[in-house]
Order: C-alpha cells, then structure tokens, then sequence
C-alpha cells in the first residue's frame, strides 16, 4: 500500500531529521535532499562539506532506519533488488530518484558520487562490526 501526499511528507521530514540527528556538526553541517520513498524503502541524498553521498533506508516498526550509506551504487534497481527489494519497487526506487535528481543544481552528482563503496550504518549512526567499508554492494 502507498502512502498519502501527507504521510508521504511526515516520512520525508522523519528522515531529513533522522540523519540530521546523526550527522550534523556545526562546523560540517548537513543537507539532506532529495528524499525519495516506495513504501517502506527510500534514499535520501545528502551533501556534508564537499562531499556527499547516498543513504538507504527501511521503515521498521513505524521508525526509519538507515540500513547503509553508498554512492552512485544506491540509483541502480538492481544494487536495490540486492538489499532486498522486489524488482518493481527496486524499479520504482531508482526511477524515483532518477527524477528527483534531474532538476538540482550542477555538480551535484558529482559530489554525491564522491561517496566511494558502502557503509553499514546502525541506529546511533555509527559503523557496524559487519561494516563492509568501500566494498561494492554484493
């Protein structure tokens, strides 16, 4: 089941406050759009300093969590299909993004490709023990 416009927008600020929380500093601070959503995934790009990067996300019990952060690897379905989404919603995810990132600003996929390989990230923001820094998405 897909979500409303207005549940849709409580997501997108839920998740612009989660990674918000987790990773601004007042002297990196961080910008976090777009936002995309198919049911209970997403991605969120983000820009910290001159660099920036993708995170993926999962609704669990209500809650978003970031599952992981990667670059380019986050805007294909089949790297999505690969973290557990169903070739359509994969689609729908990446084709999505895609749009959401066609109108912004030049040099913006640059940066948001300077995010090399794929981190593990837990609740409070850190690296897992399983990190799998800088390897590609199996």
């Amino acid at each position: 089941m897909l979500a409303g416009p207005a549940l849709c927008a409580d997501d997108e600020a839920a998740i612009r406050r989660l990674l918000l929380d987790l990773f601004d500093k007042p002297d990196a601070p961080l910008a976090v759009a777009p936002v995309v959503i198919e049911e209970d995934a997403a991605i969120a790009d983000w820009s910290q300093g001159e660099t920036g990067g993708r995170a993926f996300l999962k609704r669990k019990g209500g809650a978003w969590e970031i599952v992981l952060c990667g670059g380019d690897a986050l805007r294909q379905s089949a790297s999505l299909e690969k973290l557990g989404l169903s070739k359509p919603r994969a689609e729908a995810l990446a084709a999505a993004l895609a749009r959401a990132e066609r109108g912004l600003p030049p040099g913006f996929e640059e940066r948001m490709s300077k995010f090399d390989g794929v981190v593990a990230v837990d609740s409070a923001g850190g690296h897992t023990p399983l990190d799998p820094h800088h390897k590609p998405i199996p």
